[in-house]
């Protein structure tokens, strides 16, 4: 059995040059097919050259659009045109106002608090002086009536010719 599996097999190939033109044909159709796929790595490699080439230029061209974008933009702020450095001053200049007006609120509050503190200090300083001038008046009548009735006689005496008795009857 083994025999007749094998027979139709060498039967095909029972010359030994047969067997070897059929290794040359794989061998050229496979050195054919090194070529083409060699052709298509070449044509790929120069593809990818090209395509490698097209990248740099395209990366090129955008850097050199986005270089003249931003001198544009530098000329711009420089002339004071550029947009968003007149929105930005807009926005700085809104604040500014803004503090300015807050702060001449804060210095009309201050000042109105400073008057209202001297207004009050100032009837302060009135009452006290009125309650000073009347105490010390209280003082002096009280330091008059007190040294007077022992000053009293003497100087009675020395004003009225018959004496502290005569002029008191």
């Amino acid at each position: 059995m083994a025999s007749t599996l094998l027979s139709p097999m060498v039967d095909y190939y029972n010359d030994e040059e047969e067997l070897d033109s059929v290794d040359d044909d794989d061998d050229r159709s496979f050195r054919g097919r090194d070529s083409e796929e060699d052709t298509e790595d070449a044509s790929e490699t120069d593809l990818a050259k090209h395509d490698d080439d097209d990248y740099v230029e395209i990366k090129e061209q955008m850097y050199q659009d986005k270089l003249a974008s931003l001198k544009r933009q530098l000329q711009q702020l420089h002339e004071g045109t550029l947009q968003e450095y007149q929105r930005r001053m807009k926005k700085l200049d809104q604040q500014y106002k803004e503090r300015l007006r807050n702060a001449d609120l804060f210095l009309q509050l201050e000042t109105e608090q400073v008057e209202r503190n001297y207004v009050k200090e100032k009837k302060a300083a009135v009452k006290e002086f009125d309650d000073k001038k009347v105490e010390l008046k209280e003082n002096l009548i009280r330091w008059w009536v007190g040294t007077l009735p022992h000053k009293l006689p003497t100087w009675w005496q020395r004003c009225h010719p018959f004496g502290p008795e005569t002029a008191l009857n």
